[in-house]
């Protein structure tokens, strides 16, 4: 079935921690049961209640004494300010609020449940986080080529903030690899992996836990090409063999880094050692096979891959998310675990937020989100049937809605971007606005 498909900056909105909405006071017996626990700020959660910080309320940004963690933005103005909080347990069970973080749940292999907010209303939250931890990834990379170590810390910090936002709506995170930066291809990369990997592990029905290791791994898979010379990196044109069998390299020199590096996730150093490694017994530096390659790993590779693929290379351009997903799925069960391909083709949807499609009326636009009917996702129109810029406005092509001739909208086909001088980068850098 897969074959046959393939065939073919906005205002940040103001922080909750900012606004005048105090908690009311609890009740005597409420008080009574107060269970207050020190915590580290990034294992801060929405719906916890912060009763103290680890400094004085007058000397923090903060306007009342107690925060509730509504969202994302408040998390990160904790994590500004303080190392670790008190959380009032009592008042996170009485509130009855239930942290996104216990959201995957079922078999594994399994979807889970359907996304708690449209991509509109995560998206602003979303590049946020998104910003932190480019901001985190490249700091690290570096201060890694200057002969210094992994922040730990950080680490776990960007991957938990960007596990939360994709826990709440996947799409938006989708979204946002399509952003490539120019002057910092390893470090995007690395972020654009990180959230691929965490998109498809929710798909599998990983715990968050689980969740913020392969994040981890996700993010750090590439940190052995900072003992690279950076010409060799930054090369314009093909290697030559002996620079190829240099690069080669870089999965020895991360595990390496890895091992000696404190605090970090045991697997992470693994997972830099094998992501190139193939189920076929091709891949490198040890050419292991199908079974003697971790599961992360696995992840890995196929996210890399896709990110690779619809990022521009300087032998060609940049190819379309179809076009990805057609490649992976032809390189099944060689390059790629066969049916890890299939779980990432349905974790990120047949046409993956950020595509261009033509639709059966001529109409152009690009995909927002996915729906329960994978062929048929949310589509801003941008262009109409004579390609000329059309009022944007957002079609649901799971409702049927029918088009100026009474037919249902449908996808015709996927285009590259650049196509009819659609550019998704300078969309996406304009910001989310519909409309």
């Amino acid at each position: 079935m897969f074959f046959k498909l393939f065939k073919s900056e906005p205002t940040p909105r103001p922080s909750a921690a900012r606004k005048k909405n105090a908690r009311r006071p609890a009740s005597h017996a409420q008080e009574k049961k107060q269970r207050l626990e020190k915590i580290p700020v990034d294992q801060l959660r929405i719906g916890m209640y912060v009763r103290e910080l680890d400094k004085p309320w007058e000397e923090s940004s903060f306007m009342f004494q107690g925060l509730d963690i509504q969202s994302q933005q408040d998390i990160i103005a904790v994590q500004r300010e303080c190392q670790f909080v008190w959380v009032d347990y009592t008042e996170y069970s009485l509130t009855g609020s239930k942290s996104s973080r216990s959201a995957p749940t079922g078999l594994p292999g399994t979807m889970t449940g359907q996304s708690s907010l449209l991509v509109e209303d995560e998206y602003d939250d979303a590049k946020e986080v998104h910003s932190l931890a480019q901001a985190t990834v490249k700091r690290m990379f570096e201060e890694l080529r200057l002969g210094g170590q992994i922040d730990a810390g950080k680490v776990k910090t960007a991957v938990n903030n960007t596990v939360d936002s994709i826990l709440r709506n996947p799409d938006a995170s989708i979204w946002l690899t399509r952003l490539k930066a120019k002057d910092q291809h390893t470090a995007q990369h690395s972020l654009n992996v990180t959230a691929l990997s965490i998109v498809m592990g929710r798909g599998m029905g990983l715990s968050a836990k689980e969740l913020e290791d392969l994040g981890v791994c996700a993010m750090l898979h590439d940190v052995g090409k900072t003992s690279l010379p950076d010409e060799l990196i930054n090369k314009p044109g093909p290697l030559t063999e002996e620079e190829w069998e240099l690069m080669k390299k870089h999965p020895k020199f991360g595990r390496d880094i890895l091992v000696s590096t404190q605090s970090v996730y045991s697997g992470a150093a693994d997972v830099a050692y094998s992501h190139h490694e193939r189920p076929d017994g091709k891949g490198y530096p040890r050419g292991l096979t199908d079974e003697s390659i971790p599961l992360y790993a696995k992840v890995v590779a196929i996210a890399e891959a896709y990110d690779t693929i619809t990022s521009t290379q300087v032998y060609r351009d940049a190819r379309s998310p179809s076009e990805a997903l057609h490649i992976l799925y032809k390189e099944r069960g060689k390059q790629f675990d066969e049916e890890l391909v299939i779980k990432f083709i349905d974790s990120v949807g047949i046409f993956p937020p950020g595509s261009i499609v033509e639709l059966t009326n001529g109409e152009v636009g690009i995909v927002l989100s996915n729906t329960s009917d994978k062929l048929k996702p949310r589509v801003i129109i941008l262009l109409d049937n004579n390609k000329d810029p059309a009022q944007q406005r957002v079609v649901d092509l799971s409702q049927m809605q029918p088009d100026q001739n009474n037919m249902p909208y449908q996808i015709k086909t996927t285009l590259r971007d650049g196509a009819y001088g659609i550019v998704v980068e300078d969309f996406q850098r304009a910001g989310l606005r519909i409309g």
